[in-house]
């Protein structure tokens, strides 16, 4: 036999293997369903969302699947993003259809901040077969969303503690903030006798309640008078929601 008749027959062989393995899977589809394409979403942690999609193999699947379910602010889900994964044995691959939303983490997870959004941005979602191995995972196409804020009517949440200074020192007076939206502009004065003393405002990005923040003034030696002072806390958040918290600061 001739090397170009050998050559002939190998490339025959390849051909034929190459079309026996595309025989044996075929890749399955996936259909999103809900929310439909366009549709408005509120992303104040409050409305729960619901998605649903559907499945379909052309042929039953030799081995376990995987599903994987994203939604993010981002179209190629490279950059922040919510996932859930579910593993489904060959009786009932695609046993992960559908999926409710609740709370503010999958928010926070998908737009990648700790506060809730304050103004309209577009969420994207899909759905991930992984089907056989040494195969790609199948995707759906993407799924788009109007995320739109929530109406906040919650003010934030404030705590200030009480704290007590010798003239010529520096009283440190503590608070705590907290607030849904994540950013907190927190005016605090110190007051005697209902008179405001003295002033300081500054806007707080990632508010968090585990955090101490601080007001801090130094207190001259003389000329000014021992006894009770107050200290109050004024927050205000991005959509105006406001509330004060006070508490004694005590001159020696």
């Amino acid at each position: 036999m001739s090397r170009a008749r050998r050559i002939v027959l190998v490339l025959v062989a390849a051909l034929a293997t190459a079309s026996t393995a595309s025989a044996d899977g075929t890749a399955p589809t996936v259909t999103l369903l809900s929310p439909a394409n366009g549709s408005s979403v509120t992303l104040d942690g409050k409305h729960d969302t619901a998605f649903n999609w559907r499945i379909d193999f052309a042929q039953p699947p030799t081995a376990p699947t995987s599903i994987t379910f994203m939604v993010s602010a981002d179209p190629t889900f490279q950059g922040p993003h919510y996932t859930e994964s579910r593993s489904c044995d060959t009786a009932s691959p695609a046993c992960f259809t559908s999926t409710t939303l609740q709370g503010t983490s999958w928010i926070n997870a998908a737009t990648g901040s700790t506060g809730l959004p304050s103004r309209a941005l577009t969420l994207y979602w899909r759905v991930s077969v992984a089907w056989q191995a040494g195969q790609l995972p199948v995707n759906s196409a993407n799924g788009l969303l109007n995320g739109v804020p929530g109406i906040d009517k919650t003010p934030p949440r404030i705590l200030v503690k009480s704290t007590s200074v010798k003239r010529g020192g520096r009283a440190r007076v503590q608070f705590q903030l907290a607030d849904d939206s994540g950013t907190v502009t927190a005016k605090a004065r110190l007051l005697y006798h209902g008179k405001t003393l003295l002033s300081s405002s500054r806007t707080f990005t990632d508010v968090d309640w585990s955090n101490v923040y601080v007001f801090w003034f130094d207190v001259p030696r003389s000329g000014v008078p021992t006894g009770r002072y107050s200290a109050c806390v004024r927050g205000t958040d991005m959509h105006g929601n406001s509330a004060q918290r006070c508490a004694t600061v005590t001159i020696r």
